[in-house]
């Protein structure tokens, strides 16, 4: 075999050099890969997005305005001014009517979300037309009393679920008593000593709710305060209540308030307890 030959038979039994086809593919890839990038370039540019903010819901401002009676006894200790000693006082609510001589009471809530602003005042006069025996002596005096007692509250509702409600409240209650002791003596002439003091207590309370259907509702309401074994007060209630729509509804229920407060010769150490019926306005 010539020389020739053999270098042919050589050439056709090695491998082919992949030199060429490699040029080829890079050149295809790079053609491919400008043409992505001048497609991107074509495409709007997507930003990644902040999530939208919850909405903010506005529940407004709801004014509730409640008119109430209450049907109060009162049993108690007064004392104005010496030389009278201490009266003790005793009406059961049944005889109310026939010793009070003006009374009016009153409550109103402002409430915006879970926020409440509550006030509520009771204003009493009460001149029994019998005599009262002085404790330690065996005069009968007549009393003429007037009271005003007015609470201001601020509170935070705590649970508000359709079903059961709880609200706690922090304020101040103010009290005014003017208490007027007369000795009838007969023929002489009756002495009257009076004396009037006005006073205020921080005060703490809580109330509650619970809806046993659309309408019927069970309510109970506490607040408490003082300011020493001689000054201080707590006043409760409970009853139950019927929403006739969403902005009346009347209730009924039992109050019952004790006061004890002494100052030198000034005593007014008295429960005030009886049945209460109210309407609530909705605004």
């Amino acid at each position: 075999m010539t020389a020739p030959e053999i270098d042919a038979r050589r050439k056709l039994s090695e491998p082919e050099r992949p030199a060429g086809w490699l040029k080829l593919c890079g050149a295809a890839l790079a053609s491919l890969a400008l043409s992505a990038q001048a497609y991107a370039a074509d495409l709007p540019v997507q930003r990644p997005q902040s999530p939208e903010p919850l909405p903010v819901v506005d529940q407004g401002l709801v004014f509730t305005a409640t008119l109430y009676g209450w049907a109060s006894g009162i049993s108690g200790r007064v004392r104005t001014l010496p030389p009278l000693p201490a009266v003790k006082i005793d009406i059961t609510f049944d005889k109310v009517l026939q010793n009070f001589n003006g009374a009016a009471m009153g409550a109103a809530e402002l409430r915006s979300g879970r926020f409440l602003l509550l006030t509520d005042l009771i204003f009493a006069k009460i001149a029994p037309s019998h005599e009262f025996p002085a404790v330690g002596s065996g005069l009968g005096v007549k009393l003429d009393s007037t009271t005003l007692t007015g609470l201001a509250a601020a509170g935070y509702r705590v649970i508000d679920d359709p079903r059961f409600i709880i609200d706690g409240f922090a304020g101040v209650r103010g009290f005014y008593a003017d208490n007027v002791l007369k000795l009838d003596r007969g023929a002489l002439p009756s002495i009257s000593y009076g004396k009037s003091e006005a006073w205020a207590d921080l005060a703490v309370g809580a109330r509650l709710r619970f809806n046993f259907s659309e309408n019927w509702y069970a309510s109970a309401i506490g607040f408490g305060g003082g300011a020493g074994a001689r000054d201080f007060f707590w006043d409760l209630f409970g009853g139950v209540g019927y929403a006739f729509n969403d902005r009346y509804a009347a209730f009924a229920g039992y109050r019952v308030l004790k006061v004890d407060y002494a100052k030198g010769n000034f005593l007014y150490n008295v429960v005030q307890h009886g049945p209460v019926m109210g309407l609530n306005i909705r605004f």
